[in-house]
């Protein structure tokens, strides 16, 4: 297993045309350290990384903000019951996405070789006009817009689905 590195997120980008903005920063461990940050995008996005108990299933939950995931609202919508839906564990992390706690990312999704992930898109994604996510790396964010994001996806092979977190 080899870590998703910062490099690679870059040349994916680039290599895809995908236009981005980066601005480097101080490593962010948390959201409240990653409120803190003077970043051009007052709106923060939140990566979770969710499994689908005792299978290889996965979702990469993005969401807009400090909305709070409440699985009961969530796991209907994957057509599961909520006690079939959690987080993944670090292990799982490094091995699908070769990403480190902190680091959860769409820019991971080129690693999962094995399609195991579906990515969830909070609905209200579609109406932030930048969005800031981490280049495997937490010291630097890249804006892209959400029809970018949706080829960051595309572009790893990945599905997706629009989910209501409200």
């Amino acid at each position: 297993m080899t870590l998703s590195a910062y490099e690679e997120a870059i040349d994916f980008l680039q290599q895809n045309a995908i236009p981005y903005n980066e601005v480097k920063h101080e490593a962010v461990w948390t959201m409240a350290e990653a409120n803190q940050l003077d970043l051009p995008n007052d709106v923060v996005i939140k990566n979770l990384f969710l499994k689908k108990r005792k299978t290889n299933e996965f979702f990469l939950c993005i969401v807009v903000g400090q909305k709070k995931v409440d699985f009961k609202t969530l796991a209907p919508q994957l057509q599961l019951s909520r006690s079939k839906l959690g987080f993944a564990n670090e292990m799982d992390l490094a091995d699908v996405l070769g990403l480190k706690p902190g680091f959860v990312t769409p820019l991971g999704l080129p690693h999962d070789e094995q399609n195991q992930v579906t990515v969830l898109l909070d609905k209200e994604l579609q109406k932030v006009d930048s969005i800031g996510i981490h280049p495997n790396s937490n010291t630097a964010t890249v804006f892209v817009t959400y029809e970018d994001l949706l080829k960051i996806i595309k572009y790893s092979h990945h599905q997706m689905m629009i989910v209501d977190l409200d």
